[in-house]
C-alpha cells in the first residue's frame, strides 16, 4: 500500500524536502543545500521551499548556518527522530516516475527494461538479475551520474547491450538473455523493436 506522505508531513512541498534531506543522509551525504538549489532540484516555489525550510528549523529537524551571506541547511544530527524519519522514506521511495522521465530523453535507446523491484532498491537488493536493461547506446558518465543522485550511492544492477549484439544472441539461444527478458516483474519502459511480441 502507498502512503500519502503529504497527508503525515502537512504538504507535497515538506515531504519532498524531508525525503531528499533523509535519503542523503542515508548515504552518508549530509551536506549542505541552499532554498535556491533545493526548489530547482524538487521543481518547487522558492517561497514554498524559503517557509517549509524555516519551519522545518524551527522544529529542530534541520540546522541551518550562514556562507557567503546565504543560509545553508542540512540535516540536525541531534535531532532525536533521526532513524524513524530516515526509516519512513527509505520504505516509501519509489523512483520509477524519475526513472520512467529520464529514459524518455535518451533517444538512442531501444529497450529498456526495467525490475519493479527497483522501487525498493534502497531497503533490499532483490533477487532479479538485472535492475535496469537496456538496448542501444547511453551516454554511460551521464547515467552513472543520474543513477547516484536516484539511488544516493546504491548499488543498481544494469546492463546494456548493442542492437545488434542483442539479436545476435536472440538468434543462437543465449540463456543469459532469454533469463533476463523472462524475469518475473519487468516493466517496459521502452520498446521500439517490439521484443515483448517476441516473447509471446
Amino acid at each position: 500500500m502507498n502512503i500519502d506522505l503529504s497527508k503525515i508531513f502537512g504538504s507535497k512541498c515538506r515531504a519532498k524536502i524531508l525525503e531528499k534531506f533523509f535519503l542523503e543522509y542515508y548515504a552518508g551525504k549530509n551536506e549542505w543545500f541552499h532554498m535556491r538549489a533545493v526548489a530547482r532540484d524538487l521543481d518547487e516555489q522558492i517561497n514554498s521551499v524559503k517557509r517549509e525550510l524555516d519551519n522545518l528549523e524551527a522544529l529542530w529537524v534541520l540546522k541551518s548556518r550562514t556562507e557567503l551571506r546565504k543560509k545553508i541547511f542540512f540535516v540536525n544530527k541531534q535531532f532525536y527522530l533521526i532513524r524513524e524519519f530516515q526509516e519512513i522514506f527509505l520504505k516509501s521511495y519509489n523512483p520509477l516516475d524519475t526513472i520512467k522521465t529520464y529514459f524518455k530523453t535518451q533517444t538512442l535507446l531501444e529497450v529498456v527494461i526495467v525490475n519493479e523491484s527497483i522501487k525498493h532498491k534502497l531497503v533490499e537488493d532483490g533477487k532479479a538479475i538485472l535492475d535496469i536493461f537496456m538496448i542501444g547506446e547511453i551516454d554511460r558518465e551521464e547515467f552513472s551520474v543520474f543513477l547516484w543522485q536516484t539511488f544516493f550511492d546504491t548499488k543498481v544492477k544494469f546492463a546494456i547491450i548493442s542492437t545488434e549484439d542483442f539479436f545476435n544472441r536472440l538468434s543462437y539461444g543465449d540463456k543469459l538473455i532469454h533469463n533476463i527478458l523472462w524475469e518475473k516483474g519487468n516493466i517496459f519502459i521502452k520498446d521500439n523493436i517490439k521484443v515483448r511480441e517476441k516473447l509471446k
